[in-house]
């Protein structure tokens, strides 16, 4: 939807237009790559690949999409999902498609603020998946709203299937476009055994037990934000 807000603003596209093209079905037979997106929701969501786009003559709705989406294979060429759907499986027992390692890719894109974070938000991620826990990112449901929720609504919104906190499995789209260095982290995780972080602008603290998480929070000087 952010995507298809700037679109209405630099190209006067309508957002409802611009988002009624963004269907995989209208071009997985030229991207394989979105064959997991038809068959699970047919958005788009998360392969419209973030970077600055030039378009030398006004552009439509479909020239803007098959421009980020030949960005999104070109960026992506060098990855190998079905390594990382093997080495996955071997490490936590995870049957996972392409979608839905796209997916945790877009989770830790929102919580993670640099690398060494990126890796270890996508451990927790699968680290929590693994023992059907659910992941508990508020990021998640602000998808959804398209705004932060409030506390009240991450406990009564249990109908919404990007509330992680009502749901033990993944969202059912990406929630934003991941960079590639989010995708780098949720095709190859760092190997801990977190379940718990705490990141803020100046701190960056996992755990491995909820104890820990919370003696992380009551001495942090700085809240913001948490997991």
């Amino acid at each position: 939807s952010q995507t298809a807000e700037a679109v209405e603003k630099y190209y006067g596209i309508s957002k409802d237009d611009f988002l009624a093209q963004a269907k995989a079905s209208n071009y997985v037979e030229e991207y394989p790559f979105l064959k997991d997106a038809v068959s699970a929701n047919d958005s788009l969501e998360g392969y419209l690949f973030p970077k600055t786009y030039t378009f030398e003559s006004t552009p439509s709705a479909d020239t803007i999409i098959r421009a980020m989406l030949d960005q999104y294979k070109e960026e992506t060429s060098d990855l190998n999902f079905d390594a990382a759907r093997i080495d996955l499986k071997a490490r936590y027992n995870l049957d996972l498609t392409d979608e839905q390692i796209l997916t945790v890719a877009s989770i830790v894109e929102k919580e993670a603020s640099n690398q060494e974070d990126r890796g270890n938000v996508a451990s927790v991620i699968y680290n929590r998946l693994s023992q059907g826990m659910p992941l508990q990112s508020d990021a998640t449901l602000a998808y959804s709203l398209g705004r932060e929720p409030t506390a009240d609504e991450l406990q009564t919104l249990t109908d919404d299937k990007y509330n992680t906190y009502a749901h033990d499995e993944l969202t059912p789209t990406p929630i934003c476009s991941p960079g590639l260095n989010a995708l780098k982290a949720a095709l190859r995780p760092n190997n801990t055994d977190y379940l718990y972080f705490w990141i803020t602008k100046n701190e960056h603290v996992f755990s491995k037990t909820y104890d820990e998480h919370l003696e992380a929070i009551n001495n942090s000087k700085d809240k913001e934000s948490s997991q």
